[in-house]
């Protein structure tokens, strides 16, 4: 474990520090994109934020994505409220997040489709890795098939619910070519930061890595720490980097996709009122509980108030 260390702490001094600032500046274009593509689709739905706003929202949703074991749902509660906050009705903001995360399907097709011939290489090696592949592909399969009906019913109800809120085919498409820049981003950027520790990736080894760390985003962890970081760590490896490489090679990019992003978006939280957002139903909670309607009734009683009036008077200012 000492010569780990030792080797990785060799790896980190000797980075080239122009590919990790090109990396860092990539980052930053992606969670520009990513703003545009909320900014797009929210502007299709028929509200009207700007690319600042979109923006801070979005990274204050990482941050409370990265802070808690969410697996991103915690990060898309808090862009759903925020929106709601800055004006976006509770119709438009959930369908907005709907279709950003509709939009991302087409490039995590197009990602699957240029990890399988590096998968299929590293596969055709060994024939455990043949037959581990073809239990997991035959185990996918079956699930499918199993949820065809269930998951045909859903989309179904889901599209029904929703048909005040279409989406126009051109707004949707922005939204498919910026989902897919910002995979090509992700793409590039780990490619560069191999780059800078002297570990050559072609881009079927690097879509292949940004599918491993996929996967490992869906574990429950905070920030999926460890699980992302162990998938890159693999994944390098898998590809021809050695353990020091790898380690460092993670270390370096995560910093920049996990570090940075949090930092940033604990920034965009407070500029944008988080805080104040989240204490808000702890301030108006007292004010619902039990035998509240019953003060409301007898102070207003007097005054030929009754008790709905009250509760107007005293509720609206803390649901606007």
């Amino acid at each position: 474990m000492l010569n780990l260390l030792r080797g990785v702490g060799g790896a980190l001094t000797h980075a080239s520090l122009s590919l990790v600032a090109v990396a860092l500046a990539l980052h930053i274009a992606g969670l520009l994109v990513t703003g545009e593509r909320w900014r797009v689709v929210i502007a299709g739905l028929g509200s009207r934020l700007s690319l600042y706003r979109t923006t801070l929202i979005n990274l204050a949703g990482i941050f409370v994505r990265n802070a808690t074991p969410t697996t991103g749902l915690g990060g898309d509660a808090s862009r759903i409220a925020l929106l709601r906050a800055h004006g976006v009705p509770l119709a438009q903001a959930t369908a907005s997040f709907a279709y950003v995360r509709l939009a991302e399907l087409p490039p995590l097709a197009l990602v699957v489709l240029l990890c399988t011939p590096a998968v299929a290489r590293v596969v055709s090696r060994s024939t455990t890795a043949a037959a581990v592949a073809a239990v997991v592909v035959a185990i996918a399969g079956a699930v499918a098939v199993w949820q065809r009906a269930r998951l045909r019913r859903h989309v179904a109800a889901l599209w029904t619910r929703t048909e005040h809120l279409r989406l126009d085919p051109g707004s949707f498409g922005l939204a498919v070519a910026y989902a897919t820049l910002a995979q090509v981003e992700t793409i590039a950027r780990q490619i560069v930061v191999a780059a800078a520790f002297g570990v050559p990736l072609t881009i079927q080894q690097s879509a292949t890595v940004t599918a491993m760390t996929i996967v490992g985003g869906f574990v429950p962890t905070v920030g999926s720490i460890g699980a992302i970081d162990g998938s890159m760590v693999a994944g390098l490896m898998l590809f021809g980097a050695n353990a020091e490489a790898a380690v460092a090679i993670t270390v370096v990019g995560r910093t920049i996709s996990y570090g940075v992003s949090t930092a940033l978006g604990a920034l965009a939280l407070a500029l944008l009122g988080g805080r104040r957002l989240l204490n808000l139903p702890r301030r108006s909670a007292p004010r619902r509980e039990g035998g509240d309607g019953h003060r409301r009734q007898n102070e207003y009683g007097s005054r030929g108030l009754n008790a709905s009036d009250a509760s107007d008077r005293f509720d609206r200012p803390f649901t606007r």
